[in-house]
């Protein structure tokens, strides 16, 4: 049992906006928890114990409990990072199915998906004759959802029934509710590593659940 606990606020540097689903573990119990909706978290800790805070796309930070009799104030300011990838060598076809799906869809619609407006400065005719042209607005406006279905289909290789029912429990619509009130942002899912991903569905169905007890108390009324 912990006599003493951590208590703050976790926000963007940059924004000050609130960050939600950042990751707080106490490096020597190995405890943990995530922010809210409201960047709040507490977290049992004592004094001088090391807590790191970590979110994807920010670097991580660790911070010392400082001295306090039952519960420490400790805000966070995450600042956003900066990666550059590393070099890949491709050696033989190991991509997965969304991989390969992906790339077979982009070859068969290379033709409309290549497509761009001609310069207005190179080529000032074309360019307004282009946005006149009704075939132009299809192909542009194909791509533009070809670019969402595509993110769609990614974040389904992750964001799964499967593992909504793993984390949660739900099963049959309960999840198909569950996953359409909490749409997983494309950028979260590509970066997201798996323990992120089920901490971030773990805090989202308390959220959902939360509203479910409200709407049942508001019902019974």
């Amino acid at each position: 049992m912990h006599a003493q606990s951590l208590q703050g606020v976790v926000t963007d540097a940059a924004t000050g906006l609130p960050l939600f689903a950042v990751s707080v573990v106490n490096e020597k119990t190995q405890l943990g928890t995530t922010t809210d909706e409201n960047g709040f978290y507490t977290l049992p800790a004592n004094t001088g114990e090391t807590i790191v805070f970590s979110y994807v796309g920010y670097k991580t930070q660790e911070h010392v409990k400082p001295i306090s009799v039952i519960i420490a104030t400790m805000n966070i300011k995450l600042q956003p990072a900066t990666t550059q990838l590393k070099e890949f060598v491709f050696h033989g076809d190991k991509r997965s199915q969304y991989q390969i799906d992906s790339a077979e869809r982009k070859v068969i619609y290379h033709t409309v998906l290549s497509r761009k407006p001609p310069s207005p400065f190179t080529s000032p005719v074309s360019a307004i004759a282009e946005l006149f042209s009704k075939k132009a607005k299809m192909a542009y406006e194909f791509q533009k959802n070809f670019a969402i279905d595509e993110d769609n289909r990614f974040i389904d290789t992750r964001y799964t029934p499967a593992l909504v029912t793993k984390m949660t429990g739900l099963t049959g619509d309960s999840v198909a509710h569950f996953m359409y009130a909490y749409p997983m942002p494309v950028m979260y899912a590509r970066e997201a590593s798996d323990l992120e991903l089920k901490m971030w569905i773990r805090d989202s169905y308390k959220q959902w659940m939360k509203q479910q007890t409200i709407a049942d108390t508001a019902v019974k009324k």
